[in-house]
Order: structure tokens, then C-alpha cells, then sequence
């Protein structure tokens, strides 16, 4: 059975080149497509979507991360991934905090779209690698900064291996990928992200990949 999808953009162009990647994969339905906050939540409601592809900067009474907070709070919600164009830290934290599962920008929908969707539906976050890059890559903060210093705390006690398997989802590994990566088996990543999880107070995967891209670590701090 095909994996149904709910689109939510308020661009017709977007709405359409999203459509039209989604469709080209057999195993993958379009159920319908919103293009407000509120509509979006009836949307939800009435078509029961496996996933909801969600865009952050919405029109209306209220914004897309206000969107993936109340559906999140329904009964059984769908996997939510997060869309936008912008690139911006406040964006990627306020979806991951209200519920997403996974983060991607437009700009490597044609890429990471479909794994993104499929990772959704198994479970896997995935987040675009140039989020998390930009997070790691950004120094200009002092690491005496309150965020960064909140995200080194809540992280504090992560293993070699939880820390490890947090870098890769942040540069957009699944769950297969990273097993492969680390000579792992796949379940073994899920446990380590649950004990991440349990560890961190992290809803999900994407969420501690998050955290660490926030806390600055390199390589050789995780090493």
C-alpha cells in the first residue's frame, strides 16, 4: 500500500514541484495538498496521511510550527517532516521542539525528499546535511553562548557511539546507512537513539542530532 502524503505550501509552483517528485515514486501517494495552517490541520483530520510535508512560513492565523505542534498533540499523528527555504537555526529548532521528525531544505527536495519521506515512515529522522553542517561549521558564538552551553549539558552524557550516530543523522544519514557507516546493524542504531533519547529528554533522532550541531562539537571531539 502506497505511503500517503500530505503536501502543506502556500506556493502553487512549490506545491506542484513537490507533487511532482512525490509522484514519480510508485510506492508514494499524494492525498492531498493545503496551502494555510488551518487547512492544513483539517487536511489531518479528514485524510488520516501516513506523512505531512510541512512549510514553516506559513500565511494566516498562526505559522507551520504552530501547525506541527497541534497535530502532534492529536491522536495518532503523522510523521512530520519540516520544509523550508530558509536555513535558519531558529526555524530547525522550533520544528524539532514541536514534533518533526525530520528537516529538510526546498533546495535538496529533488535529493532527499524521498528518502526523507520513506525514513519518516519507518521511523528513521533524517535532517538536510547542510543544517546540521552550518551548525557545526559556525563558530562565530562563543561557546560560552546560553545555547550552546544548554545544548552541551543536555548532552553531556552521551557515549562515544550515541554521539556518533547523532553526527550522522545531522549530515542526513538514515538509519541503513549509518549501520553500514559504523558496521552496526540497523537495530542497534535504533537503540543507540533511544538511549540518546532517554538520556538528552530528545523526541526524536533528529532532535539530538540537532542538539549536538548546536553544541559545536567536531569530529575530534566525538572522537
Amino acid at each position: 500500500m502506497a505511503i500517503q502524503v500530505l503536501i502543506v505550501d502556500d506556493e502553487t509552483m512549490t506545491l506542484r514541484n513537490l507533487e511532482a517528485i512525490i509522484n514519480a515514486d510508485p510506492t508514494l501517494n499524494v492525498a492531498g495538498t493545503a496551502t494555510n495552517a488551518i487547512d492544513a490541520i483539517q487536511q489531518v483530520r479528514a485524510l488520516r496521511p501516513d506523512i505531512v510535508l510541512m512549510d514553516l512560513y506559513l500565511p494566516g492565523e498562526f505559522d507551520g510550527v504552530e501547525a506541527i505542534r497541534r497535530i502532534q498533540n492529536s491522536f495518532n499523528p503523522p510523521k512530520i517532516i519540516a520544509a523550508t527555504s530558509f536555513d535558519l537555526e531558529s526555524y530547525t529548532r522550533g520544528a524539532l521542539e514541536a514534533g518533526a521528525v525530520g528537516f529538510i531544505l526546498k533546495n535538496d527536495a529533488e535529493t532527499l525528499l524521498i528518502p526523507a519521506i520513506h525514513s519518516a515512515a519507518e521511523g528513521d529522522p533524517i535532517v538536510s546535511p547542510q543544517t546540521t553542517a552550518r551548525l557545526i561549521r559556525s563558530f562565530l558564538k562563543p561557546t560560552t553562548a546560553p545555547e550552546i552551553v544548554r545544548a552541551r549539558e543536555r548532552i553531556a552524557f552521551l557515549s562515544e557511539r550515541e554521539l556518533q550516530v547523532a553526527h550522522l543523522i545531522g549530515h542526513g544519514k538514515v538509519y541503513k546507512q549509518i549501520a553500514a557507516e559504523l558496521n552496526i546493524a540497523p537495530d542497534t542504531v535504533k537503540s543507540t537513539v533511544t538511549n540518546a533519547m532517554q538520556k538528552t529528554g530528545a523526541d526524536n533522532g533528529a532532535q539530538i542530532a540537532f542538539l549536538v550541531g548546536q553544541a559545536r562539537l567536531d569530529m575530534d571531539e566525538m572522537q
